[in-house]
């Protein structure tokens, strides 16, 4: 019975909490059905008092999906080539780490990168882009940052956790090293790979920096660009702001759902070997 009385006030917390989180999302879904004028109206209405759906309307018809769909072959494109570079150099610098020397030197280097700020490779990531031949090339916002430290240092430290008999047995039963990692290491690396597809992909879906650098060509805009054009020299259209944003999180919301069965069942399996 004392852990019940206990759990209650828990649970009131844990919903405060939440609500307090999801208070500014709600709040923008609701506004983005007012009208123009009501944005701004004093006193402020929680609810839309006149609903509409003009401002998506509007959006979707300026051509908002072609800018959707831009996003999302950056974010599953990169995120893509991001967890097979990722997963392989993990592989490496954990498995031969006692056969090769200075393997334990080359991650220390990875590790040293992550210590310089993202601002002062701007100009020569730019530079290189030039280049290669992709200025204005979506393929320009996808190369330059498809290899992640952190995606490497997660990757090698859950293979580092593996017992290295189970390569061995693989090579003795006449495995190749691509079919040891593809067919025995990577399965067992499956809540890293759910982990670092989320990350990788909610870190592309809303980059802005790279691609307002590298494209210029309005039809080839990303998500994010696009909706910082609602923002003009005689205003800013709030309301379109609001419709747009809404949109962009969407597909957030549905990788989430998608995979929120794996993200709890990789949980649950970590808490079971404890």
């Amino acid at each position: 019975m004392k852990e019940k009385h206990t759990s209650i006030p828990l649970t009131i917390l844990s919903l405060l909490i939440g609500l307090v989180i999801l208070f500014p999302i709600i709040w923008l879904v609701l506004s983005s059905f007012k009208p123009s004028g009501e944005l701004f109206a004093y006193p402020l209405h929680f609810l839309p008092t006149q609903p509409t759906i003009e401002h998506y309307v509007s959006v979707l018809e300026g051509g908002f999906m072609g800018y959707v769909g831009n996003s999302l072959f950056l974010a599953v494109v990169g995120t893509l080539i991001t967890l097979l570079i990722s997963a392989m150099c993990g592989y490496a610098l954990a498995i031969y780490r006692f056969e090769i020397r200075y393997v334990n030197l080359v991650f220390g280097v990875f590790l040293l990168g992550t210590l310089i700020p993202g601002e002062t490779l701007t100009v020569p990531q730019f530079s290189v882009i030039s280049a290669m031949g992709l200025y204005n090339n979506i393929w320009g916002c996808i190369l330059p940052v498809v290899t992640t430290t952190t995606g490497i240092f997660m990757y090698r430290q859950h293979y580092m956790s593996i017992p290295l008999s189970f390569a061995e047995a693989a090579r003795i039963d006449g495995a190749s090293e691509w079919q040891i990692f593809s067919r025995v290491m990577l399965p067992l690396g499956s809540n890293v790979t759910i982990t670092l597809t989320i990350f990788s992909f909610m870190w592309r879906w809303n980059d802005y920096i790279l691609p307002l650098l590298v494209l210029s060509d309005q039809k080839k805009y990303t998500i994010q660009i696009a909706i910082k054009n609602f923002i003009g020299n005689t205003g800013v259209d709030w309301s379109s702001i609001l419709a747009a944003s809404v949109l962009s999180i969407i597909p957030i919301i549905i990788l989430f759902i998608i995979l929120q069965k794996y993200i709890i069942g990789g949980v649950t399996t970590g808490g079971d070997k404890g």
